[in-house]
């Protein structure tokens, strides 16, 4: 997971009595109603508010993983929409923020939907994904309307909102098999509730690991070559093209950015490259 800059909302989303709103207030008086039954949301996933989600996220918000060419992403509301697990009674989620901006993303759909894992070590297989999930630290800062105290509620948030936090505070990885660790209790509570150790995806990030070592090495050695003979430009050269290379696994958009970015920024470190800055 990396920082992401979410742009101002859409100017259609906006707009005095554009639909979105319009179905917002319809939800409003639906609840208020005393209605127990879900309102059914049919707006949030409209291809003018995917295109524009597309362009903050062209890969998974959460496991980074690339789904373009298979797949268009879910739409996925960060404050769930319909119920929430971990309140009693679980109905009404946050129906006002159903079609909010700043509560849609993109997501996989195993990072979005409940899917059974076989996790490493485990017997049998578990039921993994965000879906409903939206832990507190304490259920008494949750939010019941949208009259609530927000920013008290948003300071008892345990999970990550890479449009928010800086998730390189929370995560890092294991160097061997490209395993998340958490650093903090948000980061914790976010690997678990994104299932972001799931095999299939540890073993794409393993992939790009071994990706990067190798090109961590070929770096390694034209900065060996480059510093034997400081005034061959050809030495400087091929150290420049290889180490455009690495950085190119860095990209805001590549797959596991931030795995990659991790292992690097210690490379620089280590080797007194570059300021870090350069791919924070």
């Amino acid at each position: 997971m990396i920082y992401l800059e979410r742009p101002p909302a859409p100017a259609f989303l906006l707009a005095d009595n554009n639909k979105w709103l319009l179905e917002i207030e319809q939800a409003k008086t639906h609840y208020a109603n005393g209605i127990v039954d879900s309102f059914k949301f049919n707006h949030y996933s409209d291809s003018l508010v995917k295109d524009e989600l597309k362009k903050v996220f062209p890969k998974c918000a959460y496991c980074e993983s690339s789904y373009g060419a298979v797949f268009d992403g879910d739409v996925e509301h960060f404050r769930p929409k319909g119920q929430v697990n971990e309140k009693s009674p679980k109905a009404p989620g946050y129906y006002w923020l159903a079609n909010d901006w700043d509560n849609l993303f993109l997501a996989c759909q195993h990072c979005n939907q409940r899917r059974r894992h076989l996790l490493d070590g485990a017997n049998k297989p578990e039921s993994l994904g965000k879906l409903d999930q939206f832990p507190l630290k304490s259920e008494r800062y949750r939010l019941k309307a949208p009259t609530g105290n927000f920013a008290r509620e948003e300071e008892a948030r345990l999970l990550l909102n890479p449009c928010k936090d800086d998730p390189k505070v929370h995560l890092a990885y294991e160097p061997e098999e490209a395993v998340v660790v958490a650093l903090t209790v948000m980061g914790a509570e976010s690997v678990k509730v994104f299932a972001l150790q799931r095999p299939l995806l540890v073993q794409e990030r393993k992939k790009r690991l071994y990706e990067v070592s190798l090109q961590l090495k070929r770096v390694k050695r034209a900065l060996e070559r480059m510093n034997r003979h400081p005034t061959d430009p050809t030495d400087k050269d091929e150290f420049e093209e290889e180490f455009a290379v690495l950085l190119g696994y860095t990209d805001t958009n590549a797959s596991y950015a931030g795995m990659c970015r991790f292992f690097i920024r210690k490379f620089l470190k280590d080797n007194n490259l570059l300021p870090q800055k350069i791919i924070e």
